[in-house]
């Protein structure tokens, strides 16, 4: 955070990158990974193995986004190279993909481009959902950045903005259904979204206090997430309030601890290449789901067959993963088209 809003930067571009938060990125993938490789090679998708991970994967993805989503907004015209940045780092991918990949070379909606994006108006998640999120959710904080730091009354113009936004959105939903432009799940990880970019606009108040507290704080939450996590079925849970309510309290605590334990053990887990894969989790994202569903079985994760069927498809996908990034990134035009990449120097955004 600046001071008053005002005074110092929030991101200065020259700031050395947050190891921490690249390994937590990283640990992050590794586990969307694993979760969709047991989704495909094993019959009972892991069991609990799987409730832990959903619980984390994807709330802790939107944590962070949104954390580096808070930045200084010097006028419109910064607004609005924001907002094309963001185009061109999500929306790109996520449509490009779909397109080019689904329909086109996988034969997917008969090749018919028009009926493939007519589709995906109501099912975001038949695409890289996550990316189209993340481009809605970063517009709305992209707006609400600039009403802060544009001095009078920035608190009541930023609550408009989000207010007008969401309303709008809520409004779309009524009237065209809660699976139209992926609203239903917009306003679900708005909750961790909102709160990543909350914290990063309000650390300089709630920091020096962190520190007193932290202990107890992340003791109690290792110890809810996991009467959730063995008492719970998230994965399956349905769309009521308790099963929403559990989801968000389980996706907060599980997260607090991994970002605890990736702070401790942040030299080693670096050791270990999790920071330099945490730079390349949107490449990532983007290419494994392609080949994570090469060995599909009907035998459950624990017993030997299974077990044995889940670590060659792993096997498999990490090879195939990183022959795919290592080839598009090889071509830029294959690097900007399908990962939003066109700079040799790596920024810090969510990917």
């Amino acid at each position: 955070m600046y001071n008053e809003v005002v005074d110092k930067p929030l991101v200065c571009s020259s700031a050395p990158r947050n190891l921490t938060l690249d390994v937590y990125k990283g640990v992050l993938i590794v586990l969307v990974v694993i979760r969709h490789t047991l989704q495909f090679s094993v019959s009972d998708e892991g069991g609990m193995i799987t409730n832990f991970i959903w619980a984390v994967q994807m709330p802790g993805f939107m944590l962070v986004a949104g954390y580096f989503a808070a930045r200084r907004m010097d006028g419109w015209s910064a607004t609005g190279k924001r907002i094309l940045l963001s185009a061109q780092h999500y929306a790109l991918p996520f449509f490009s993909c779909f397109i080019l990949i689904d329909c086109l070379c996988r034969g997917g909606y008969g090749r018919n481009p028009i009926t493939a994006v007519t589709t995906l108006l109501t099912h975001v998640d038949c695409g890289l959902w996550f990316l189209w999120v993340v481009f809605v959710l970063s517009i709305v904080t992209t707006l609400a950045n600039l009403t802060l730091t544009s001095g009078k009354g920035r608190i009541l113009k930023t609550a408009t903005v989000l207010i007008t936004c969401f309303g709008l959105l809520a409004g779309l939903g009524f009237c065209f259904g809660i699976k139209f432009l992926g609203i239903k799940f917009i306003l679900y990880y708005t909750v961790f979204y909102g709160f990543g970019w909350l914290l990063r606009w309000t650390e300089d108040w709630w920091k020096p206090w962190w520190a007193k507290v932290s202990n107890i704080a992340v003791a109690v939450a290792l110890i809810i997430f996991l009467a959730i996590v063995f008492n719970y079925d998230l994965y399956h849970a349905p769309d009521n309030l308790t099963g929403i309510g559990l989801r968000c309290i389980a996706g907060f605590t599980g997260n607090l601890v991994l970002l605890w334990c990736c702070s401790k053990y942040e030299d080693k887990l670096a050791g270990m290449k999790l920071g330099w894969i945490g730079l390349y989790t949107l490449e990532i994202y983007a290419s494994h789901i392609y080949v994570s569903n090469l060995m599909e079985m009907r035998s459950g994760f624990f017993t030997v067959a299974g077990f044995g069927n889940f670590v060659a498809s792993l096997f498999l996908t990490v090879l195939f993963t990183v022959i795919i990034i290592a080839v598009f990134k090889s071509i830029p035009a294959a690097d900007f088209v399908f990962y939003g990449k066109k700079e040799k120097k790596v920024e810090q955004t969510a990917e």
